[in-house]
């Protein structure tokens, strides 16, 4: 059945231009469009009905769903007076089989077929797929609405579903999928065909005539689950960015997840970023910055769909107390061969989707950063800022030359032997490499100092996705992932006279750092729709952990040379109920086996949400959530990846634990929504790593045995975070705002540290502002960001007894405020899509700091302080261009 939802008018044409102006006030001001409404009459004379449905889905500005096979071989000659959309579409199928409904902002014309008497209530179950009508791929999470029985859910990670209708001639279904036009339809559940293949078309920017009136602009997408919300990825190149289009920044544009300037990192409500389980593929990734963090190092041009959880998430993730990223690739074009990239300031990115044949596809992309060939004015800006230095001149008493790279792969081979199962091979690889050298000059002494820094991220995943029967649905996956860093520096030191613990003539203070983490797994996860109230989930996984940390200071001092490893194996089941059609609750246990400690962990959860008539949405969320391979927190120090991943055990690693309680209300219009969450969690276990910076000071020394100091110490403790995140957001046909809005706090303690005090966490903020704009006009684009955060805490004095007792005095930043614009142009020189554009970053040139960096020397009992202030961006250009044919 050919679906048509109408098209477009000159009367909406003309709306663009008022869509314009409301952009261009919208950076000050933010309100509402108001489109007036109008009186039409139809004049029909032997016209086909789907052409007159048309006609009137246009003047008047509505969605029509309807069979356009069918209804255009019946023709209609009649003059219709003005009335509602309603009774028009009414007047047009009076003499026909045909009615019409409104659904959901839509109005659904059916063929009315008569019910028989002896007709008895049946259960009739369904399975389907949704897919890309261009290219074929499965659309994982899509949902389904059943609009006359009042049931919603969503296709799995592959695209597939099931449902169960009852006694019903005909059901309206409606298929949404972030980033594609709305698919409203018609199902017989009298049919003998039970497998349902529903396409969707995605929205692109380049049509030149719109094909689906109403369709909103949409980016984001918050879900009735507390805490959840998915992010359009095709639109991240419209934002404002810093050369490469950042996947994690678009996520911090998000109420409860910070946004930080010299940081992609996801700091989701208080927490840092290590306590994320951030997913691709269905393997874990670790440590993802490219560019000492200036921006993220996935590629945003092979995702295909990405789930965020902010917290309250339920029994199928563990291992991480904070946030989800579950992040699924392209699986590629199944019809034909596509390739796409760009160039920008700072590196340059090509994709490839190859169908190999008709059941088998390719997805290879490839990105790589020219900094250290060719140094663009952008590349320097963002080192000097970074490093608190200029790139190439002079500045205050040091002089660093520093030289950066980055380079990242995606490589992802799928096989579909039918509708029902699917066998694919995802494997990602990066690394970055820094190169920080510096000499320091100041009054008579000189210290030379080489600094260079390495570090990467692997994996790869092997999944079997099978649907077993109308009702369930498996998927077995088997992978492996790793991560590791590596950092050097040498000291050389020269003048009038040398560090307390060096000779004049001695050899260089050396320093070395290395963290390898690696893991295997093992996963088997099972869908099963049990009935139309009962969707139960549930699986079993183990993977094996094994980390690495050696840290030294001159040739004979070693701080800590660790290693372990441990086995987790998890099992998991949890139940998607209807209690009623505007009632859902989702309970659910996870339980672990670590015997990292010997010890079973269980994490219970729980969510719910209840729809009332009006639109407004009350939803909850709760659980226990335990992590066992995290982040020793250090103190703050010059340098870039400094915390490293330990592993728990029963020694100096504890196994660090979370409760969550996480209750809201959403309200959603034609236009408008609206999200309101409170939150509040403790955390049990954190940790902190403990140094001394200068060996030749040795607190804590065992008396009679100077050989062996005590130069480092793991201190544990805990933590808690409490806030209100708040969202409204606008979209219309070519244009979306959002307004994202958190008030909250986060606070550590450690009985080392303050006598226990509490004590702000790295990422504690009080308030932050985020507001972002986007607006399209014909083939053009643009976008507006506004950021506003009170400044984020930093240690201005740390002092150490000889037990490690702290004394910290904490201080903070001042306020941050910035604003970006972004414009692009779509074109096309015969067969190849050419998209260039530029970003203005930091438009009024406000001042902003990010950071402070201290590094402390002892000559000769004379202390010498070095300070690096970490200022943000000035104003900054940024040019893109990208391609694809």
């Amino acid at each position: 059945m050919k679906l048509i939802i109408t098209s477009k008018s000159e009367f909406s044409k003309n709306r663009n231009k008022v869509y314009l102006l409301y952009f261009l006030l919208a950076i000050i001001f933010h309100f509402p469009v108001t489109v007036f409404s109008q009186d039409f009459q139809f004049k029909f004379s032997d016209t086909p009905i789907s052409q007159a449905l048309l006609e009137v889905a246009s003047k008047m500005d509505v969605k029509v769903a309807f069979d356009a096979g069918q209804l255009g071989d019946i023709t209609i000659t009649k003059n219709i007076l003005p009335g509602s959309a309603k009774e028009i579409i009414q007047s047009i199928l009076e003499e026909t089989k045909y009615s019409v409904e409104f659904k959901h902002n839509t109005y659904l014309v059916y063929k009315t077929e008569p019910k028989s008497i002896s007709e008895t209530k049946r259960n009739v179950t369904f399975s389907g797929i949704v897919f890309d009508n261009e290219t074929g791929e499965r659309l994982p999470y899509a949902t389904i609405f059943v609009w006359d029985k009042n049931i919603s859910l969503s296709t799995t990670v592959d695209g597939t579903f099931s449902t169960q209708l009852t006694d019903s001639a005909t059901s309206f279904f409606q298929i949404k999928y972030l980033g594609y036009y709305t698919l409203d339809t018609i199902i017989n559940t009298g049919n003998q065909i039970h497998f349902l293949e529903l396409g969707l078309t995605k929205k692109t920017e380049t049509l030149n005539t719109v094909e689906i009136k109403g369709e909103k602009l949409d980016i984001i997408d918050i879900s009735n689950e507390a805490g959840h919300f998915t992010f359009n990825p095709s639109r991240f190149s419209d934002l404002p960015n810093y050369g490469e289009t950042d996947v994690f920044r678009a996520l911090q544009l998000l109420p409860g997840i910070s946004s930080i300037e010299n940081s992609s990192q996801l700091n989701i409500r208080g927490g840092s970023a290590d306590q994320n389980l951030v997913l691709f593929d269905g393997f874990t990734l670790y440590n993802l910055d490219h560019f000492f963090g200036v921006f993220s190092a996935l590629n945003p041009n092979v995702i295909k769909n990405i789930q965020v959880y902010r917290g309250g998430f339920d029994s199928r993730y563990g291992e991480r107390v904070s946030g989800i990223v579950d992040i699924t690739g392209k699986t590629g074009n199944q019809n034909k061969t596509e390739v796409y990239g760009g160039i920008n300031m700072m590196s340059a990115n090509i994709t490839a989707e190859i169908p190999i044949s008709k059941k088998l596809t390719l997805v290879a992309a490839g990105r790589r950063a020219y900094t250290d060939i060719y140094s663009t004015w952008l590349a320097d800006a963002l080192l000097a800022d970074k490093i608190g230095q200029s790139r190439r001149f002079k500045r205050a008493d040091n002089v660093l030359e520093p030289e950066f790279y980055f380079s990242d792969f995606n490589l992802k081979l799928t096989y579909s032997p039918n509708q029902k199962e699917n066998i694919s091979f995802s494997s990602y690889g990066a690394k970055d490499y820094l190169n920080s050298s510096s000499i320091f000059e100041k009054n008579q002494f000189k210290i030379n100092t080489e600094d260079i820094n390495k570090w990467s991220n692997y994996g790869f995943g092997l999944s079997w996705k099978k649907q077993r029967g109308i009702k369930y649905f498996t998927n077995l996956q088997v992978g492996h992932s790793g991560y590791f860093n590596e950092y050097y520096n040498n000291t050389k030191f020269s003048g009038d006279f040398q560090p307390n613990s060096l000779q004049a003539g001695a050899d260089d203070r050396i320093t070395n750092e290395e963290n390898n983490l690696t893991d295997y797994f093992v996963d088997f996860k099972n869908r099963y729709f049990l009935n139309s109230k009962n969707e139960l989930e549930f699986g079993i996984s183990a993977k094996y952990n094994q980390f690495t940390f050696y840290k030294d200071a001159t040739r004979d001092v070693i701080y800590n040379n660790l290693e372990s490893s441990a086995f987790l194996y998890s099992l998991f089941f949890q139940d998607k109920i209807s209690l009623k059609s505007n009632f859902n609750v989702k309970p659910g246990l996870r339980l672990n086996y670590y015997d990292g400690t010997g010890k079973i962990y269980f994490e219970p959860r729980l969510s719910a949400s209840y729809k009332i008539e009006n639109g407004v949405i009350f939803k909850m969320a709760t659980g226990k959530y335990f992590q066992y391979l995290n982040k020793a927190a250090t103190e703050q120090n010059y340098g870039y990846n400094r915390d490293f991943w330990v592993l728990a055990d029963n020694k100096n690693h504890s196994v660090v634990s979370s409760n969550h309680f996480i209750g809201g209300v959403s309200y959603e219009t034609k236009n408008w929504f609206f999200d309101v969450e409170t939150y509040y969690k403790t955390v049990d276990g954190l940790q902190e790593y403990l140094f001394i910076q200068n060996p030749e000071h040795q607190p804590g020394e065992p008396p009679g045995n100077p050989q062996k100091p005590i130069l480092s110490q793991f201190i544990t403790g805990n933590g808690k975070a409490y806030g209100i995140d708040f969202m409204a957001k606008y979209e219309n046909t070519n244009f979306t705002s959002w307004l994202a809005y958190s008030i909250s706090k986060a606070t550590r303690s450690f009985a080392e540290i303050n006598n226990g005090e509490n004590t702000p966490a790295t990422y504690d903020q009080t308030h932050e502002v985020k507001w972002t704009n986007i607006y399209n006009y014909k083939k053009w684009n643009f976008s507006t960001l506004t950021i506003y955060t009170t400044g984020h805490p930093y240690i201005e004095f740390s002092e150490k007894d000889d037990d490690f007792n702290t004394t910290r005095i904490y201080n903070r930043l001042p306020d941050y405020f910035r604003i970006d614009f972004s414009m692009n142009y779509n074109f096309n020189i015969k067969n190849v899509n050419i998209k260039p554009g530029v970003s203005i970053l930091n438009a009024l040139n406000t001042e902003n700091y990010l950071d402070i960096y201290v590094r402390n020397f002892d000559f000769q009992n004379n202390p010498v302080n070095e300070t690096t202030l970490v200022k943000a961006q000035d104003l900054t250009l940024n040019f893109f261009v990208n391609f694809r044919f």
